[in-house]
């Protein structure tokens, strides 16, 4: 039995399979301990004989099967403390979990020796002993760098010891079934990459490209969800450049160009166009057939993405949210809707989207109630009025964006109405509507317009704008890049090669001995980029340093800026309605950064003033 301190004080370095996911449990076959042991006698053997032994290591390693119901597996130095001081050999041992053997090996040599020479990786490259001195973000790029080093030598070892490296990869698309998994620009604030980061490393021989798109694809979607448009633009243009086969990427590429078009639309804009109350969010969530700056119209944005969409439907004509999202692109047409082609596109999209039980309820409504804006918008407030009926008639609840676009659109009906009462409930609509959604969003003073005139038809005050405006406060976009001038823009995840191309001539500083963490300055522009193999943290300090933006959500959405130099009242009134921050550290210990955890943001300041802002994911 372990002492707990020894417990406490074992490296845990969780192989591909078990890395994201330790709280998963349950065996499907029923346990098999004698074949189990005998598999994993075998299989680490033939392993251990084709491993240079590791100095100052008691060698061979111990491998042993520990019964427990997560799945998981790891290597640690199994030394006391007082073994420690006395400067012992480190002692190595690698455990695998029950459950891992039962869920994910399921009696497959070469599944196991892809696991046990990941761990056995480790071993050799004497991660197991112990890191000092560093900050859990240090600690992350520390670590990350471990895993990838480790997949590369656990894939070396079990090659040389004749097993199959395509067999063994059959345990990751195991263990990728299991569990949740997370995208790689959320892998930032992990201490291990993404599965399809790790992916495209150790299967580079085969499907590389492939598991390099689908990362791109699955990131490209996190920044849709964040309305992050600048960076899901690049994600999936880097996936249509690599499969431009594939017609979700083009889908997804043109309804993110859709909402940078809309992004810069204003009130007037919408004012001139006339149309309901769209409602965005209709995008792929996975790759199907590959599992398988200033406001106004801007045409160009427009064409693009029109483009796209019709790439999308080209490659599958049956894609229902890309035709739907063709249709409202003409209802926001830089030259005044084109009513006709949109309702085209739409309807026969609501047509289809009701057919398919498989689309996902809100997609669903989404494509229906814009069809019932391209009805309205064409003159027929019967056929919207079904339509947006059947929305109202789902068994489920809708978020504030799908009801508050109802309640919006049929108040638009009501208003039209020559009966009294169906005015004076358009006028009930409107208040509840005015209270209820952000007044960031640009339908807000369109819909404070309506409500002020029809007061003043039915002859009563109206409300003043501070009385009805929502008390929720506005939602800010998570910060991921840098736009330092035309085309030179810096993302969080960026590879470092790519960056030095774009930025030029910068200087190189190591952070960590002995580690490939480094810092990329930049004097000339304000800025320092913390990199390992990839941007980890943007840095921005300096009287050159550029402006901060900040974005709020939603369609025609404001913007706050955020500066060096700029005094800690003006910051807390930026972001006066955010989560109160909490303190992290950085680089170094015990420098302390305010960290905004929803904006991705820490902020450094000293005597009242901010002394630096960082882009950057911290470790939870």
């Amino acid at each position: 039995m372990r002492c707990p301190s020894k417990v406490r004080r074992r490296w845990r370095i969780s192989v591909l399979v078990c890395a994201f996911l330790p709280w998963i449990s349950g065996v499907a076959r029923a346990a098999e301990p004698d074949a189990d042991h005998s598999l994993l006698k075998r299989v680490s053997e033939q392993l251990v004989s084709v491993a240079s032994p590791v100095p100052d290591y008691v060698w061979p390693p111990t491998f042993e099967i520990l019964a427990d119901k997560d799945i998981q597996a790891f290597a640690s130095d199994e030394r006391t403390p007082e073994e420690r001081r006395e400067g012992k050999k480190v002692r190595p041992r690698v455990v695998v979990h029950s459950a891992t053997m039962t869920e994910v090996i399921q009696g497959d040599a070469d599944r196991l020796a892809l696991i046990l020479g990941h761990e056995l990786g480790h071993v050799v490259l004497r991660h197991i002993e112990s890191p000092r001195g560093r900050t859990p973000f240090v600690q992350n790029a520390f670590t990350r760098a471990q895993e990838y080093a480790a997949d590369d030598k656990g894939m070396e070892l079990a090659l040389a010891a004749g097993f199959s490296r395509l067999r063994g990869l059959k345990a990751l698309r195991r263990a990728m079934e299991l569990g949740p998994r997370f995208v790689s620009f959320e892998a930032l604030g992990h201490d291990h990459p993404s599965w399809e980061d790790r992916l495209k490393r150790i299967d580079e021989r085969d499907q590389a490209p492939l598991w390099q798109a689908m990362s791109a694809f699955r990131n490209g979607t996190y920044f849709l969800i964040s309305e992050q448009y600048d960076s899901a633009e690049q994600c999936f243009k880097e996936v249509t450049k690599e499969f431009p086969g594939c017609p979700e990427a083009w889908a997804n590429l043109g309804y993110t160009k859709l909402m940078e078009y809309c992004d810069k639309l204003d009130v007037d804009d919408l004012r001139r166009l006339d149309v309901g109350h769209l409602v965005i969010g209709g995008f792929y969530r996975t790759p199907g057939s590959l599992e398988a700056k200033l406001r106004g119209v801007d045409p160009e944005l427009w064409w693009d993405a029109v483009g796209a969409l019709r790439e999308a439907l080209r490659l599958k004509p049956d894609l229902i949210l890309a035709r739907s999202n063709l249709g409202v692109a003409y209802l926001v047409h830089p030259e005044g809707k084109d009513v006709g082609r949109a309702t085209e596109y739409l309807l026969t999209a609501a047509e289809a989207a009701e057919a398919d039980k498989d689309l996902d309820p809100i997609a669903r409504a989404t494509v229906l109630i814009n069809a019932g804006v391209a009805e309205l918008a064409g003159g027929h407030p019967e056929q919207a009025r079904r339509i947006f009926d059947r929305v109202e008639n789902e068994p489920r609840s809708f978020p504030r964006s799908i009801s508050g676009a109802v309640q919006y659109n049929r108040m638009l009906l009501l208003q039209a109405s020559a009966d009294l009462d169906d005015r004076r409930k358009a006028l009930a609509n409107l208040g509840s509507y005015l209270r209820s959604v952000g007044q960031n969003s640009a339908w807000w003073p369109l819909a404070y317009d309506r409500y002020a005139t029809l007061c003043q038809a039915l002859g009563q005050p109206p409300k003043s704008q501070d009385a009805l405006r929502s008390q929720a406060p506005p939602r800010l976009k998570p910060l991921s890049a840098i736009e330092l001038g035309p085309k030179t823009r810096v993302e969080l995840g960026d590879r470092v090669s790519e960056v030095r191309r774009r930025l030029g001539t910068v200087q190189a500083v190591p952070v960590i001995a002995r580690t490939n963490l480094v810092r990329l300055i930049c004097p000339d522009r304000g800025i320092e980029l913390l990199c390992t193999e990839q941007v980890l943290a943007i840095c921005l300090r300096g009287p050159t340093a550029p402006p901060l933006s900040l974005r709020t959500t939603g369609l025609g959405a404001n913007n706050k800026a955020l500066r060096v130099g700029m005094a800690e009242a003006e910051l807390d009134q930026v972001l006066k309605d955010q989560d109160y921050p909490v303190f992290k550290e950085l680089i170094v210990p015990d420098v302390h950064y305010q960290y905004y955890r929803e904006l991705g943001l820490a902020v450094r300041l000293r005597q009242g003033v901010v002394e630096e802002l960082v882009i950057v994911q911290l470790p939870h």
